[in-house]
């Protein structure tokens, strides 16, 4: 196949993964908008704010898969650049397989501590839950993260294949059971637990259609067999995913961590009015990424390809959609901020127009920084995004911790933006353009 239609290729699966994530995240964004003053009225401000903590707290742990999931994709789709279709059967079982046994040990050892764990005092817990439903609480989301581990696969094959548009389509079929399970849930007024339990199932049942479906009938080729799994593919994949691993655990601290430190330093009321004034500021960058997660393994794909320019052109039109669209947008969620969340939610958690423009900044940054990442990670440029995420998330603890203390709630999304810019987006301004003429240079040589 020629470099030319490489490249219609890319772009085809590219726009047919995007067109169709823009359908999935649009059902998400239609469930969370519905799903927040849902459980909001039922669960009330303490509740919702305890529950947006715990949650927090448990996808904090999502390092725990090491790093396999992020190697997966990249590794299918270095294979797909490769044509090797032998070469990606073995690394689709070697990989479900690894995760099958981190999931079970994971969750064995969970089991086994979880009870021990003063979570009342990590989340700030006074009267919003007695003790026993705090820890069926962290139960229930706690397996329900270890259950998902193994059933994340198929996503990160379809991701590999550049056919992210099914996993997409799995994903929204997955948000809108767990919306009509969650109502069902309240209707039979099942509390806190049963809203939690429902919650959960809804995505963990269409991973497992998703699964079923693509390896029992689309690609049985790809099928996990004992039989496939290969030491050298296991090496490769706990190599690459060991360099995904730690790069994960800063991400969710940068991510997640802001809800759990508001909880202990403030309480879980104080959660509910960052965490959905900051839902509505995820909104343009959840539907940005739809737009870039289809590049990271077309960038991949076409490195193994050797086509640079291709890898070039497609990130700095990347880059200008960011600006076009995602300085447009902070502006107006700022401005009428609080009008939209007292329509959405009522006026028990409108944000201060403090909070409303620290999060205009960190969706700005986040739909930038995730457009870098997606070329990283295509480049496999995995040690220098370590060094930056952890440098951010050191940083980004630290300065929440006493921003929080020093001006309240508002000083959690404070202290992402300021360590965000210095550490990652400054950084990468500089490292991206060198890394993109060292390759050149690289395949000219040849």
């Amino acid at each position: 196949m020629t470099d030319r239609l490489r490249a219609l290729a890319r772009k085809n699966n590219i726009i047919k993964t995007a067109s169709v994530g823009v359908y999935a995240k649009f059902v998400g964004i239609l469930v969370t908008f519905a799903m927040v003053p849902l459980a909001v009225g039922y669960l009330g401000v303490e509740q919702y704010g305890l529950w947006i903590a715990v949650s927090s707290l448990i996808a904090m742990f999502s390092f725990a898969d090491g790093g396999v999931g992020n190697a997966l994709v990249n590794m299918v789709s270095q294979a797909t650049g490769e044509k090797s279709t032998k070469s990606m059967n073995t690394i689709v079982s070697s990989g479900f397989f690894v995760l099958f046994s981190i999931s079970v040990f994971g969750a064995l050892f969970f089991l086994l501590l979880y009870s021990y764990v003063p979570w009342g005092t990590i989340l700030g817990v006074a009267e919003a839950v007695s003790s026993g439903e705090l820890l069926s609480l962290v139960l229930i989301v706690g397996l329900g993260f270890f259950f998902g581990m193994p059933c994340s696969v198929v996503g990160n094959v379809q991701r590999g294949l550049q056919k992210g548009n099914v996993e997409a389509f799995w994903n929204a079929k997955g948000q809108l059971l767990s919306l009509l399970l969650v109502y069902a849930a309240i209707r039979m007024d099942l509390g806190i637990i049963g809203f939690a339990s429902a919650f959960v199932l809804g995505p963990l049942l269409s991973a497992l259609i998703n699964s079923s479906l693509y390896f029992f009938i689309k690609r049985k080729d790809l099928l996990p067999k004992p039989s496939f799994v290969r030491s050298k593919d296991i090496n490769a994949i706990l190599g690459t995913g060991g360099l995904f691993f730690i790069l994960q655990i800063t991400a969710v601290i940068q991510a997640k961590a802001d809800n759990v430190i508001i909880a202990n330093l403030l309480g879980p009321a104080s959660v509910a009015q960052y965490a959905i004034c900051m839902q509505l500021f995820l909104v343009v960058p959840m539907v940005m990424g739809l737009l870039w997660a289809p590049l990271w393994p077309a960038y991949r794909e076409a490195l193994a390809s050797d086509d640079v320019v291709w890898i070039k052109q497609v990130f700095m039109k990347s880059m200008k959609l960011a600006l076009a669209i995602g300085v447009p947008a902070s502006i107006v969620l700022v401005v009428f901020g609080q009008q939209i969340v007292t329509l959405w939610v009522g006026e028990s958690v409108v944000p201060s127009m403090l909070l409303l423009v620290g999060g205009g900044m960190w969706m700005w940054m986040l739909i930038i920084g995730s457009a870098m990442a997606m070329l990283l990670n295509g480049l496999q440029v995995i040690k220098t995004q370590i060094i930056v995420a952890t440098s951010a998330a050191i940083l980004n603890v630290g300065l929440s911790i006493w921003l929080i203390n020093t001006i309240g709630v508002e000083g959690a999304v404070y202290g992402s933006v300021i360590s965000y810019l210095v550490c990652a987006i400054i950084p990468y301004y500089f490292i991206i353009p060198r890394l993109l003429r060292d390759h050149a240079v690289r395949i000219e040589a040849k």
